[in-house]
């Protein structure tokens, strides 16, 4: 039986607390726990916001800290354009309140920073919220939406500490583009925007996005908006002559007024007088270049940039656009050369142009401290140069410098009508520079990722992942699929909670994204099903169940049929449909006496258990996890016991306590040894029963269970448990 096999616990008795906890008498049975890492984070550290390069933008800050400490505030959003210094000034904000709580002065005494990609799904930055404010819970991807965002509400309102929690770039959840399709994939999205609305207590959350989903207008809101639209006049001419641009105050005002004030567009003509060498006058008067100060000056100025990049610095931007996620520098390289292992003047040479374009703000550099070691850099490119830099992917510096010096010897401005290369060979580039992308996660994942066995949390399996996803941009969704089949991904994930990022991968194989083996496009479908009815979407879960069988019987996929009969038998019992559910198990029982396969037959009969169990016929529901017992052996240790946990859980609410209890404490063992992720739901459980009995009760109940367990296997003829 395998993991997309639902092994859902049914509801006990007892809630289970919010905040895991293993009874110290079993303390030592447990292996080592690690903590729950951010996932699907670009980075948790803001970007740089030194005087010499940032303009500290003081006024606005300090509006924007005002507005947080209104009572009636929970939350606030940073709006405006691209570009416009959302994130540097959230980042201003972030710093002044660090440097005043390290100076002892007020300040909240939890600061969090966490960069949305992407990729990242609700539950990611759910628990990367809770592990920053030191509330995480390692089961917390295994709650149902709702309870997540209990959780996330009580620690919070905790009056022993206060938080500021900014999440950078939330239009990537908002407004998610191509590359992560369905929507419905990234979680309980109107949950959390109902959570902004309530009473946080003394914490605070400060977003920053294109637009607010809020209607700052209504009435009662506690979300406020904040929009940057540009900066002023001294301001513009402050961060010019900080870029290093020289010019009389009504030249340097003509520039903010091209510009309208926009921050980016104002760091990108820096960064463009710096590699050119032109004159400021030039630029501002020729005629050559009157066509950039028209239209979409911010996107001419992109092109601009990188008409005047150098041939290392071109390769550095083209590499970098082809990432959404922030990358170390050895992940550029590899890219570029297809190398894994670079010499040391190569490095050199590299970084050097790296950090130039760090410098000219070109490039951003952050940092992830649970994804780099020794504060490692990272680095990603600002959005609009990421679009320019893939939509001219193939331009060359030979086409960038044809035909571009006068008689006069001066540079002449690129065509700024151009329109982008949309074409077959430029589809071909990227696919190829992506298997590059993919190749340097590969290589990472087989130099940082532990054994198969032995991965325990989400980060473990990260690079694989992410190759997986760069595969998928490359047109290669056979390579993805048999990738995360593979390294078994889907049965790590599944354990995990990781649904939605598991429904995001596999909603990019199928057609029409993805195109893969008809046979494969079943089995993933049948997943697609299943995840969905974990989520509680019943409706998109009958349609891939619908799909995977229809593919199933056409290609006579007996095996694959009896699995997606069994996934969506479960899947309509958990919807409370059990007669439909019965139908689902009988049919797959009917195929299985053909096949006689024994993992199939023991999953039949556990999925059985569990819909006598929710019908409360105790008895049946009782013999068929014993008869799924029966067919289980050394290899299926996951399975054994998450099925002694449910047979465990029915004695208990049978009021059979100390034989309930007996089983449960064996499957505790046996889940612990295996390093099963989802044993935290039955840590939590054994902790309620700990909290509402008093540990010294406790304590006797579980050594009367341990003396009671012998007896309680033979029973049930478990001899060999």
């Amino acid at each position: 039986m395998n993991n997309e096999y639902s092994l859902q616990l049914p509801p006990g008795q007892i809630a289970p607390s919010a905040t895991p906890h293993t009874p110290r008498d079993f303390a030592a049975m447990r292996q080592h726990q690690p903590s729950q890492l951010p996932f699907g984070i670009n980075a948790t550290m803001p970007p740089p916001t030194d005087a010499q390069h940032i303009m500290q933008r003081v006024d606005e800050v300090t509006t924007l800290q005002r507005m947080l400490m209104d009572p009636n505030t929970s939350s606030v959003i940073v709006t405006g354009n691209p570009g416009a210094g959302k994130s540097t000034l959230a980042a201003l904000l972030f710093q002044r309140l660090l440097q005043a709580r390290n100076a002892g002065q007020p300040a909240p005494s939890r600061l969090v920073w966490l960069e949305i990609s992407p990729y990242t799904t609700v539950p990611d930055m759910l628990a990367a919220i809770l592990n920053g404010i030191d509330a995480g819970d390692p089961g917390l991807f295994l709650l149902k939406p709702e309870q997540q965002m209990q959780c996330l509400l009580d620690a919070l309102r905790d009056p022993r500490k206060n938080a500021l929690v900014v999440l950078d770039q939330f239009e990537a959840l908002l407004y998610p583009d191509d590359i992560q399709p369905g929507v419905a994939a990234r979680g309980a999205l109107p949950l959390f925007l109902a959570l902004l609305q309530q009473d946080l207590g003394a914490s605070r959350l400060l977003l920053t996005s294109y637009s607010s989903p809020f209607d700052e207008y209504a009435e009662n809101t506690r979300v406020r908006s904040c929009l940057i639209s540009r900066i002023s006049i001294p301001e513009g001419i402050a961060l010019l002559q900080q870029r290093g641009v020289r010019g009389s105050p009504e030249e340097l005002s003509l520039v903010w007024q091209r510009c309208s004030g926009h921050v980016f567009a104002l760091a990108l003509f820096g960064a463009l007088l710096n590699l050119s060498g032109i004159s400021l006058s030039y630029f501002l008067n020729s005629d050559d270049y009157q066509p950039m100060w028209a239209g979409d000056v911010t996107s001419h100025l992109c092109a601009a940039v990188y008409h005047f990049l150098n041939p290392i610095q071109a390769q550095l931007m083209h590499a970098l656009c082809l990432y959404h996620e922030s990358v170390p520098l050895s992940g550029i390289l590899t890219t570029i050369t297809g190398e894994k292992a670079f010499g040391g003047q190569t490095m050199t040479v590299f970084e050097h142009e790296l950090n130039m374009l760090v410098q000219y703000s070109l490039v951003q550099r952050t940092y992830n401290l649970e994804r780099s070691a020794e504060h490692m850099p990272l680095f990603i490119l600002h959005p609009l140069l990421r679009h320019y830099g893939v939509e001219h992917y193939l331009d060359t510096p030979e086409q960038r410098t044809a035909g571009s010096t006068s008689a006069t010897g001066l540079r002449l401005a690129p065509n700024f009508d151009d329109t982008p290369q949309q074409n077959d060979s430029l589809q071909a580039a990227l696919s190829q520079a992506h298997m590059q992308a993919a190749a340097y996660y590969l290589h990472l994942a087989h130099e940082t990722a532990p054994p198969q066995e032995q991965r325990q949390i989400l980060g473990d399996v990260e690079p694989f992942i992410a190759a997986a996803r760069h595969y998928c941009l490359a047109w290669r969704w056979q390579r993805a699929c048999d990738l995360i089949f593979a390294e078994h991904l889907h049965e790590m994930m599944v354990q995990l909670g990781a649904w939605n990022t598991l429904i995001g991968l596999y909603t990019t194989l199928l057609p029409p994204l993805g195109v893969i083996a008809r046979q494969d496009q079943g089995l993933v479908a049948s997943y697609n099903g299943m995840l969905y009815g974990r989520l509680g979407d019943y409706q998109q879960s009958i349609n891939f169940f619908s799909q995977a069988l229809e593919i199933q019987k056409q290609m006579g996929d007996q095996q694959g049929t009896i699995a997606t009969l069994v996934n969506q038998g479960e899947m309509l019992r958990l919807h409370g449909d059990l007669e439909q559910s019965y139908a689902s198990f009988e049919q797959a029982h009917v195929l299985n006496e053909q096949v006689q396969d024994q993992q199939l037959q023991c999953a039949i009969y556990h999925n059985l258990g569990l819909l006598y169990h929710s019908a409360r016929d105790f008895e049946l529901a009782c013999n068929y996890y014993v008869d799924a017992l029966k067919l289980t052996d050394e290899s299926s240790s996951l399975n054994k016991g998450m099925i002694l946990t449910n047979l465990g859980m029915l004695l208990y609410q049978q009021k059979q306590v100390r034989e309930g209890i007996a089983i449960l404490l064996a499957a505790l063992s046996l889940r612990q040894r295996i390093h099963d992720p989802a044993v935290v739901s039955l840590e939590k459980f054994l902790h309620a029963i700990e909290a509402k009995l008093g540990p010294e009760h406790y304590q006797h109940l579980c050594q009367e269970a341990l003396e009671l367990q012998q007896e309680v296997f033979s029973r049930f003829v478990l001899l060999n448990i």
